[in-house]
Order: C-alpha cells, then structure tokens, then sequence
C-alpha cells in the first residue's frame, strides 16, 4: 500500500518542524513493515489485514498506524484515521495528526557534542 495521506494542524510546530513531522510520517506509513534491514518493526503491517472484512482490516490498521506513530514520530499525535476507497480494492488511509504536548526534545550530552 503505497498510497497515505498525511495531514495535519500546524499548531505549535514551527513551519520547518511541521514539513519534517508531514515527510517522516509519510516515510513511516509507505513503508511495509519487515522491509527495514536494521528495524523490521518500521513501517505498517498493510499484508496482516489481508483476508479480513473491510471495518476490521480499517480497525487494525488504524490501531498499528497509531502504534507506530507514537514509536517513531513523538512530536505528533495521531488525532483521526480515516479511509477512502483506492485502486483494486484497497484502502487509502488519511491521517490527521496534531502536535503532541507532551513531547519533550532530548538534549544533546556533552559527549555527543564533542563527537559533532
């Protein structure tokens, strides 16, 4: 499944910040899980619904795309799956996502300063 839409309120991120969440929420959501050599975790399980009626198939994918998301992406919340009909019978699934409060940006230790 290579179609998403990802959209979202730039509320709170700055204009740099809320492109960077939209292209690695992107990134996170095209790629099928188990394709990634270091972390076969990354990426959305699209072939697990395969074979189930079309609500639980959209349930499971929803739960896994919110997993996910609050994994790999902390400065974003998803606020809302939905789906839209695509091509062949699959399903496109639109995320909307809002800026997570309670993020908090690691700070960088002198250690890894030293290494810059």
């Amino acid at each position: 499944m290579a179609d998403v839409v990802v959209y979202g309120d730039n509320e709170g991120f700055s204009p740099e910040e809320f492109e960077d969440v939209v292209t690695c929420l992107k990134t996170l959501l095209s790629v099928r899980a188990g394709s990634q050599p270091l972390d076969r975790e990354f990426g959305i399980n699209y072939d697990g619904i395969v074979g189930y009626p079309e609500p639980i198939g959209q349930n499971m994918i929803s739960v896994e795309i919110i997993d996910k998301v609050n994994r790999y992406e902390p400065r974003a919340e998803v606020d809302n799956v939905t789906f839209t009909p695509g091509t062949d019978g699959q399903m496109v699934p639109h995320v909307h996502f809002i800026k997570n409060d309670n993020y908090e940006p690691e700070e960088e230790t002198e250690e890894e300063d030293e290494e810059a």
